[in-house]
């Protein structure tokens, strides 16, 4: 048994956590995550280093666990806005399975850092530059070259998005055509508006698609994870008296009200579980309500902004088709813009 149950998520037949550890460190089972990021992991060397982390009141040890077994293994210090990486493990025959992008994840979500330091050698910084993280600084000890790298959080960079004075809503028309090759009017017609449904937008953003939807709805909604990004959004529709904007985790977020339609347009990719995000949709639109979805073609699994990376989850259109089929709403058509897929589902009038 752990020390504390912190999170818990189910995945088809697959019950997984993230718990915290510290306490329980010592424990064989637990001791020997540290392995692979051990050299020469006898017990003696695994068990110092335990007891060093133990006897560390800044330091955090969180283990991934899966049907019962533990996987993986974090330590970190937190101070300010910012995490420091201090070892990451996974056992061997599970490498490879997305456990330590989970843990880095988790930091991100439960901590509310903006971002995550690490450094580590030539044997794992591939695993970080695949996270997002970029190279800030190198350097050598015991002839032996050292990475320091740096990622920043899904908020973070949007909110830096703001400070750098990127807003959408005021882009030049070659740039704001640019952007509706992923959406645009063809999307916004799908939605069908008219003056008495009630619409909310998923990753509202600066609102570059709300100034066109709002005036064509009784009410709009519209939620961001980014505090300078929604505050930005209010600015952008100030004229609009139908409007009401929330700063949260639409994951998370309690609506306490359903909608007739909803849509997003490139914000699915910074959410891991799809399934659960369409679920959600599905549980907020009314009966005969629309659920229009754009996403990106591209498959890459990281945002280069070339100063910084953001770790994204790429959308595959024949996973949304399943996820959709699944979640009980009858998928209408799907189709392409340049870049993006767009879905188009409703919610079955004997649904609930």
């Amino acid at each position: 048994m752990v020390s504390k149950m912190e999170v818990v998520y189910g995945k088809f037949s697959t019950i997984y956590s993230i718990c915290d550890v510290k306490e329980k460190l010592s424990d064989s089972a637990i001791l020997h995550l540290l392995a692979p990021s051990v050299f020469n992991p006898t017990f003696e060397r695994l068990l110092i280093r335990a007891k060093k982390y133990q006897a560390d009141d800044k330091s955090k040890v969180y283990a991934y666990s899966e049907n019962g077994e533990y996987k993986g293994i974090i330590v970190f210090k937190t101070e300010d806005n910012t995490a420091e990486i201090l070892d990451i493990a996974v056992k061997p025959e599970y490498q490879g399975k997305g456990i330590g992008s989970m843990l880095i994840d988790y930091i991100f979500s439960k901590f509310a850092v903006s971002k995550i330091t690490a450094e580590t050698d030539n044997d794992a910084i591939g695993f970080y530059k695949k996270y997002g993280f970029i190279v800030a600084d190198t350097k050598v000890e015991f002839d032996t070259k050292r990475y320091v790298c740096v990622c920043g959080s899904v908020t973070h960079h949007y909110d830096l998005l703001i400070n750098e004075n990127n807003d959408p809503v005021h882009d030049p028309k070659p740039l704001r055509d640019y952007m509706d090759k992923w959406d645009g009017q063809a999307f916004i017609e799908k939605m069908k508006l008219d003056k008495g449904k009630t619409v909310l937008e998923i990753g509202v953003g600066t609102g570059r698609l709300a100034v066109r939807v709002a005036p064509e709805c009784r009410e709009f909604c519209g939620i961001d994870l980014s505090p300078k990004t929604v505050k930005r959004a209010k600015e952008n529709l100030k004229e609009q008296t139908n409007v009401s904007l929330i700063c949260g985790d639409f994951m998370s977020y309690e609506f306490g009200r359903k909608f007739d339609v909803i849509y997003s347009s490139l914000t699915f990719m910074h959410i891991r579980d799809k399934q659960a995000a369409i679920n959600k949709v599905r549980s907020l639109l009314n009966i005969g309500g629309r659920f229009v979805l754009s996403i990106d073609k591209n498959q890459s699994d990281t945002i280069d902004y070339g100063t910084r990376k953001i770790k994204i989850y790429p959308d595959n259109k024949e996973d949304i088709v399943k996820y959709i089929t699944q979640s009980g709403m009858n998928l209408m058509k799907v189709f392409e813009t340049d870049f993006a897929f767009v879905f188009i589902a409703e919610m079955k009038q004997n649904n609930s």
